[in-house]
C-alpha cells in the first residue's frame, strides 16, 4: 500500500466516522434554511466543502480522486445530502482557474477558512442547456458593473455567502458575451427568495435569486472578459465526475438495502433473493454500480494527470445518474408499501436520483458533450 493509498484510508475511515455520528442528528425541520445552515456546518467543520481547495488557503488540498472516494463515501452514509458542499466545491474550482493568484486566494481562503457557503446562478427560466440564452445582463460603468435579471434555480441560495453570477455584458455576441461575477448575498439589489419544497434535497436549499441594478466592481468579475462560458465549462467538466461518486454511493446504498431485504423477506416458503427474477436484475446492478465507480475514478484520474477528460466527465456522470436512477426504481418496486413510507431511506434516495439527472446537464446534455468527442 502506497502512502497515498494510506491516507485515502484514513480519510475514508474519517467520512464514516463523521456520518455515523451526523446521521442520527440528520432530521428534517419546518425551518429548511436553518437546517441547511446547522448540515453545512458540519461537513465545513471537518473541510468537506474545501477538499480541493489548497492547503495554504485552509482547505485540505486533495487530489480530486481521493476527494471522489470520500464524496462517494459519504453519500452512502447520508445520500441526498451533499448538494450543498458539492456546489460549494464546484465554484471553488471556478475561482480557481479565473482569477490572479492574490484575489483568488483571497476568495478561497475565506470560503474555506469561515466554513463558508457558495450559491450558483446560472439557470433561469429560459436559459437551461442553452447557456447562451441567459437574459441577466452586466451593463458596464466606470466602476465596474450594474447586474439585472433573476435566477430560477439556485444551490444554496440562501445559506451562502458568496454567490456566483452569469450575466451577459454583450447579448450579441453570444458564448462570448457571458462573464462569471462574484457578489456578496447583502449587496443592494440583491434579493433571495424563500426556499423551494424540493424532495430529494436533503437539509440543503434551492430558490430564486433576483438581481436589480446590482453593483459589481471590476474586481468582481471572474477571468478576463467574456470568459464566463469558458470557465463555466471547464467547472461542470471537472463537477461531473464529483457528481457521479455521489450517485455512486447513494446506488450503492440502494444496493445494500435491496440485498438485505431480500435474502430476508419470505415469500411462497423462500426468501425473495432465490427468485431469479429478483437476483439477476440485481447481478446486472451490482455490475453497472461498479462500473459507475470505474468511470468516475478513470475521469478523476485524468484530471490529476492533466490528460483529457471532457467526455469521460460526461460519461462517469451519464452512466452513474442513470444507474442511481434505475436501481431506486427496482428497489421501490420490489420494496412495495415499505419504500414508500415517509421515513424510507430508499425513498429519500428514490427523490435524490430525480435531482442528481439534471445536476450539471441532463442525460441529453452528457450525451451530446460525448458525440462531439467522437
Amino acid at each position: 500500500m502506497t502512502q497515498n493509498d494510506k491516507k485515502r484510508q484514513d480519510l475514508v475511515l474519517e467520512a464514516k466516522q463523521f456520518a455515523r455520528e451526523t446521521g442520527p442528528r440528520l432530521k428534517e425541520s419546518p425551518d429548511r434554511v436553518e437546517s441547511a445552515k446547522k448540515l453545512y456546518g458540519a461537513f465545513a467543520k471537518k473541510n468537506y466543502h474545501a477538499l480541493l481547495i489548497p492547503e495554504h488557503c485552509g482547505g485540505t488540498g486533495l487530489d480530486f480522486t481521493s476527494a471522489g472516494i470520500i464524496y462517494e463515501t459519504l453519500s452512502y452514509h447520508l445520500p441526498g445530502s451533499l448538494h450543498a458542499p458539492l456546489t460549494t466545491a464546484h465554484c471553488a474550482e471556478m475561482i480557481k482557474s479565473a482569477n490572479t493568484d492574490v484575489l483568488k486566494d483571497t476568495y478561497l481562503s475565506e470560503i474555506a477558512r469561515g466554513g463558508l457557503a457558495v450559491g450558483f446562478c446560472l439557470t433561469e427560466n429560459a436559459a437551461g442547456s442553452d447557456i447562451a440564452a441567459i437574459t441577466t445582463k452586466a451593463k458596464k460603468t466606470r466602476e465596474g458593473y450594474v447586474i439585472n435579471g433573476k435566477k430560477s434555480i439556485v444551490l444554496n441560495h440562501a445559506i451562502a455567502s458568496y454567490l456566483i453570477v452569469f450575466a451577459t455584458t454583450s447579448p450579441e455576441k453570444g458564448r462570448a458575451g457571458i462573464n462569471a461575477f462574484i457578489i456578496k448575498p447583502e449587496t443592494q439589489g440583491v434579493k433571495i427568495s424563500a426556499p423551494y419544497e424540493v424532495d430529494g434535497l436533503t437539509g440543503g436549499v434551492m430558490g430564486e435569486v433576483l438581481f436589480d441594478k446590482v453593483p459589481a466592481g471590476k474586481q468582481c468579475r471572474l477571468g478576463e472578459e467574456g470568459s464566463g462560458y469558458f470557465l463555466l465549462m471547464e467547472t461542470l467538466d471537472k463537477g461531473r465526475p464529483l457528481v457521479a461518486a455521489n450517485c455512486t454511493g447513494s446506488a450503492n446504498r440502494i444496493l445494500d438495502i435491496i440485498v438485505a431485504y431480500t435474502k430476508e423477506r419470505q415469500q411462497f416458503h423462500k426468501d425473495l433473493f432465490s427468485f431469479q427474477g429478483v437476483s439477476l436484475p440485481l447481478a446486472e446492478y451490482a455490475t453497472r454500480l461498479h462500473a459507475s465507480r470505474l468511470l468516475y475514478l478513470d475521469a478523476l484520474e485524468r484530471i490529476d494527470t492533466g490528460q483529457s477528460f471532457s467526455m469521460e466527465a460526461s460519461m462517469a456522470k451519464l452512466f452513474a445518474a442513470e444507474t442511481l436512477t434505475d436501481i431506486t426504481s427496482f428497489g421501490m418496486d420490489i420494496l412495495g408499501y415499505r419504500g414508500i413510507v415517509e421515513s424510507s431511506a430508499i425513498k429519500k434516495i428514490f427523490q435524490e436520483a430525480q435531482l442528481m439527472k439534471s445536476i450539471d446537464g441532463t442525460a441529453n446534455v452528457q450525451k451530446m458533450v460525448i458525440a462531439s468527442q467522437l
